[in-house]
C-alpha cells in the first residue's frame, strides 16, 4: 500500500527542519535540478534546459557540471545534448526533440566531493570539512553521487526513457511524468540498485513555494515496496528529491556514497 501525504499541503519551515533533524534528511540542502522551457509540445524541434544546485527551487545557485550529461530518446537509446554551456550559477543545455515521444534529460550520475561522515546518536551524518571533528568520534569517508532528471514529450508520451536506468538511487515513475494531473496525482518508487527502499524520506518543493504562507515544502516517506503516491492541491512545477547514504560499489574511492536524486515535473490542472 502507498503512503499518502496529508490532504492539506504546506508546512512551516521550522517544522521541516525539526523533521529533518529527526530523520537525517537535510531539508535545506543544495540539490541539483533540471528545468526545461517546456514539458510537453506538439511542434518544438528543440528544448532548452537550465541546470543548477539550489536551496530555493528553481533559483540557481551553483552551476551543475557533469561528465555524464545524457539524453535518452523516445527509442530508449542514449544520446548527447547538442549544446552544453556552463556559467557561474547555471548551466544552459539544448537537445533536439524532432521525433515524437518522450525524452529523458539527465545529468547522469556525477561523482562529487569527498568528505567525512560522523556517527551521531546511531546515525551517520555529513560533517563540514572546515569543522573540528569531536575527539573520539567514529568517522568514515563518503563521496557524493548526484542525479537530476526531467522528462519532456513531443506528442504522445512513451515509456522507453522512463524504463532506462540512470544511477544507483532512482525515483522510478509509475505514473508517466508527462501525464500528471491534479485529479490523478503522481506515483513513483524509490529504488537503490534496482531494489525498493522502504521508509525513505522524500522532499517535495514547489516553484514559487517560498512566497506561500506558510512556505511550501513537503516531506513524505516511501512504503515497504518503495512506493510513494503524491496528491497535489495546485498545478505547477515541482521538484522531488531524496538523499541516502549507502555502500559504495566495489573499488570506489570511499566505502560509502551519499546519493541524491531529483526529478522535476509539471502538474497540470
Amino acid at each position: 500500500m502507498f503512503i499518502r501525504p496529508a490532504t492539506k499541503w504546506g508546512c512551516a519551515t521550522a517544522a521541516l527542519i525539526m523533521g529533518a533533524l529527526a530523520t537525517g534528511t537535510n531539508a535545506l540542502a543544495d540539490t541539483s535540478y533540471l528545468k526545461p522551457n517546456f514539458f510537453t509540445t506538439a511542434t518544438s524541434d528543440i528544448v532548452t534546459v537550465q541546470s543548477s544546485f539550489t536551496e530555493d527551487f528553481p533559483n540557481p545557485s551553483v552551476a551543475v557540471k557533469s561528465d555524464a550529461w545524457t539524453v535518452i530518446g523516445p527509442d530508449g537509446q542514449p544520446a548527447k545534448f547538442d549544446t552544453v554551456q556552463p556559467f557561474t550559477q547555471v548551466t544552459i543545455l539544448e537537445a533536439a526533440t524532432k521525433a515524437s515521444g518522450t525524452y529523458r534529460l539527465s545529468t547522469g550520475e556525477r561523482l562529487g566531493r569527498v568528505g567525512p561522515q560522523v556517527l551521531i546518536d546511531g546515525a551517520w551524518q555529513p560533517f563540514a570539512p572546515d569543522r573540528a571533528i569531536p575527539a573520539g568520534a567514529q568517522t568514515r569517508q563518503s563521496q557524493t553521487a548526484t542525479v537530476a532528471d526531467v522528462y519532456v514529450t513531443r506528442g504522445a508520451p512513451t515509456k522507453a526513457p522512463v524504463e532506462a536506468r540512470v544511477g544507483a538511487l532512482e525515483l522510478k515513475p509509475v505514473t508517466h511524468p508527462n501525464d500528471v494531473y491534479m485529479d490523478t496525482g503522481f506515483a513513483f518508487k524509490v529504488l537503490l540498485n534496482g531494489k525498493p527502499v522502504a521508509n525513505q524520506q522524500v522532499e517535495i518543493w514547489r516553484e514559487g513555494g517560498a512566497y506561500e504562507e506558510p512556505s511550501f515544502r513537503k516531506q513524505v516517506a516511501s512504503a515497504a515496496d518503495g512506493g510513494v503516491k503524491l496528491a497535489f492541491d495546485k498545478p505547477g512545477v515541482y521538484l522531488i528529491w531524496t538523499r541516502l547514504s549507502a555502500d559504495a560499489p566495489a573499488g570506489a574511492a570511499t566505502p560509502v556514497r551519499s546519493y541524491t536524486t531529483s526529478l522535476t515535473l509539471e502538474v497540470q490542472p
